[in-house]
């Protein structure tokens, strides 16, 4: 009733218009409907709109396993938001105080919070606005009595059994007898953190926008995010997670897990995070993904001179047979020329253990394992990079290195041609 009247007063000098809601959450009864019956009253007095919602909040509590206190805060706020959009209201002015600042202070500090949960309580986010922050309940209280404003008091607040009254009444007032100034105390403690808060929010921001490449995969460097602060790498990790999997909020246990993989000497380490996201640690590279990985191919698709497509692997594979190799090789890794020698059998499939093959200009083989270790290429890429096999060797690392026993000599009599692009409906 104070915020109504502060806003009607103002309107005589900065014209905008106001109206008046209210949830009737039908918790007390007689004294819940003698609670609608007024606010209307009060709007109809002022000549302003009045829009009422009435919701059993108990039994919504019940049925979503909310407590009662935040079922009835959700129905609010998401009541308030719809009326904007329905009549356009820019703004959904809320009576928060400073008294509230501090309370919802000590019940962090109680329940326990990281440095990023002790801020102030944002003055505006989007369209809420507090105009009465910065104001103390027994200001108010003064403010109401010398203007005459009539006001109802829900009969539930002197009730100790819900945690904010409980600070209220119990916690802060034996404070105030070991320091009278304590509530001013906590208001300059919360700026300093707002302030610290908002300058580690902003770093966090700042490298995310240099890091993040949208939705889908999110990839991060490990060397730069080991650099930062642990404050400001739990405000990217936290938003990272939020973004691939949004309504999940990150704990310090979710933080410290990704962490460990992070800080792993292992160039491979991962771990699983609720809503399936999957965070690897891939050398220098931590990504973050909620897809499925993608079932192994251990299928062997047979080819033939022309164009083939197998969209198993995702690709196309165009096949010539030619006299002799090209006066100039082409820069483009996805195609090269072979020697088959006197094979005629080609093939496509993927990795698999104990595959070995000669990299060129070497002369004895190699695990293939190892070589994609020593390109540091990803395990989790390793099974989807696809082989070309000349008879039963590996002849290519399609995109990567030929083999040495393939490659085009003085002494090449027939050249096989290979051209391999990935499929349009296929991801880069």
């Amino acid at each position: 009733m104070a915020l109504l009247s502060v806003l009607h007063t103002l309107q005589d000098t900065i014209p905008f218009d106001v109206a008046v809601a209210h949830v009737n959450h039908m918790l007390r009864g007689q004294e819940s409907d003698g609670d609608e019956d007024f606010v209307r009253a009060a709007a109809e007095g002022f000549s302003l709109p009045a829009h009422v919602k009435r919701v059993d909040i108990h039994g919504l509590a019940k049925s979503s396993g909310k407590s009662i206190q935040h079922a009835a805060r959700d129905v609010r706020y998401d009541y308030f938001s719809e009326l904007a959009r329905t009549y356009g209201y820019q703004r959904i002015a809320i009576a928060h105080n400073q008294d509230d600042q501090v309370e919802t202070f000590l019940l962090r500090v109680v329940k326990g919070t990281g440095i990023r949960g002790l801020s102030c309580i944002p003055v505006s986010r989007g369209p809420i606005i507090r105009p009465l922050l910065d104001v103390t309940r027994r200001e108010i209280e003064q403010y109401v009595t010398e203007k005459g404003i009539r006001y109802r008091e829900d009969s539930s607040n002197r009730k100790d059994a819900y945690e904010r009254n409980y600070v209220r009444h119990r916690i802060l007032p034996p404070m105030e007898r070991l320091n009278p100034t304590v509530r001013s105390r906590i208001m300059s403690l919360l700026g300093d953190l707002t302030r610290l808060n908002e300058r580690l929010d902003r770093e966090a921001r700042s490298l995310l926008t240099t890091w993040l490449p949208g939705d889908g995969e999110i990839t991060l460097p490990v060397g730069q995010l080991i650099a930062c602060s642990e404050e400001t790498r739990f405000r990217i990790l936290s938003e990272v997670l939020g973004r691939l999997a949004p309504g999940f909020i990150a704990l310090r246990e979710h933080i410290r897990l990704v962490e460990k993989v992070l800080q792993s000497s292992r160039p491979s380490a991962s771990a699983l995070l609720p809503f399936r996201i999957i965070v690897l640690r891939e050398y220098d590279k931590l990504v973050f993904t909620a897809a499925t990985a993608p079932p192994q191919v251990v299928e062997t698709f047979p080819l033939r001179p022309g164009h083939t497509v197998v969209e198993a692997l995702g690709i196309s594979v165009d096949i010539d047979l030619v006299d002799h190799p090209p006066s100039e090789f082409s820069s483009d890794r996805y195609s090269a020329f072979l020697d088959p020698g006197s094979v005629s059998r080609l093939s496509v499939r993927t990795f698999r253990e104990g595959d070995r093959f000669v990299p060129l200009g070497m002369a004895h083989a190699v695990k293939l394992k190892d070589y994609f270790i020593s390109r540091k290429l990803p395990r989790t890429h390793r099974r989807r990079i696809p082989l070309l096999l000349i008879g039963d060797c590996i002849a290519w690392i399609i995109g990567e290195r030929i083999d040495d026993r393939f490659k085009i000599t003085a002494q090449t009599t027939k050249v096989v041609g290979v051209t391999v692009r990935k499929l349009s409906t296929i991801s880069e």
